[in-house]
């Protein structure tokens, strides 16, 4: 509007029709730009009200005005979620608490869903996936737990992904894992089913049981995607790697990751106290013994 727009007329009167181009480049990036200084004081909505004015006055966008446009106000929209949202972390310790209160109890509810939070936990399931797990696809031998996701967001070829993580022969995480085999009799193919045998769970069951047990340990507000979060989070804390990470937990891309992992020292490689002491322990006893 105003001078601007008398400016860009002046331009095409005295330019001709073979640089109007890269006047519309010019035009979308003022725009971009523009966009991007507003983003700093205003909202998602008041982002997409200014474009929506601009393209019909514009009659559109260039074609690197709708690349970028779009991409800025979902950056925003995410900005404003993340901002409003109040994340609930679930830990390794939270899931001990629930797999230490079915252990409690002769409880075919309480194993069927310790044994859900452990696999949510460590495999880093979404509801959907958690759902379509099968008996046939989880094995356990020598100390790994190896379970076969048959629909993953990053299964390009629809072959589906196998993800492992350890555990102790003897442990709770055994245990649980026999006593629902034996519970079921696997008269459902799938893991996590009615207590009936009678059917799956669907993923909504599932999400409305995490929710449910989550709120029982503490976690009021926390949801079944909570345990995905966690263990990619655990998982970083302990030193592995964010490709590994991402491998295990299915992520498409690092980026996508990167949303879910909070800073922490351990994951920037910076020892615990008592770690720092257990290292220079066995570098004293190392050198004692090349002595």
């Amino acid at each position: 509007e105003g001078a601007k727009k008398a400016f860009i007329e002046e331009l095409q009167t005295k330019a001709g029709s073979e640089f109007f181009p890269h006047i519309e480049t010019l035009k979308s990036s003022s725009l971009l730009l523009y966009l991007f200084d507003k983003a700093k004081k205003i909202g998602s909505s008041a982002l997409s009200k200014i474009s929506a004015a601009y393209q019909t006055a514009n009659e559109g966008l260039s074609t690197i005005g709708s690349s970028f446009v779009p991409d800025l106000i979902r950056s925003k929209r995410r900005e404003e979620t993340q901002s409003k949202k109040k994340t609930v972390e679930v830990s390794f310790e939270d899931v001990s608490k629930i797999v230490e209160l079915a252990m409690k109890e002769d409880s075919p509810a309480k194993d069927r869903d310790a044994l859900l939070a452990i696999l949510s936990f460590n495999v880093m399931l979404r509801t959907s996936e958690a759902a379509e797990i099968k008996w046939t696809g989880v094995k356990q031998k020598d100390g790994v737990i190896e379970v076969f996701v048959e629909k993953a967001k990053n299964d390009q070829m629809a072959l589906g992904r196998y993800s492992f993580f350890n555990y102790a022969p003897g442990s709770d995480t055994d245990i649980l894992m026999c006593r629902w085999r034996l519970r079921t009799k696997e008269k459902c193919p799938y893991v996590f089913s009615n207590l009936d045998g009678s059917g799956k769970l669907s993923a909504q069951s599932i999400s409305a049981l995490s929710t449910k047990m989550l709120k029982a340990i503490g976690k009021p507000g926390a949801t079944h995607h909570c345990f995905r979060r966690g263990g990619a989070n655990h998982m970083r804390a302990m030193g592995h790697t964010m490709e590994e990470i991402q491998t295990r937990g299915r992520w498409r891309s690092l980026v996508g990751l990167q949303w879910y992992i909070r800073d922490e020292p351990r994951a920037q490689g910076c020892l615990h106290p008592q770690e720092m002491l257990e290292d220079q322990v066995e570098d004293d006893e190392e050198f004692e013994y090349n002595k």
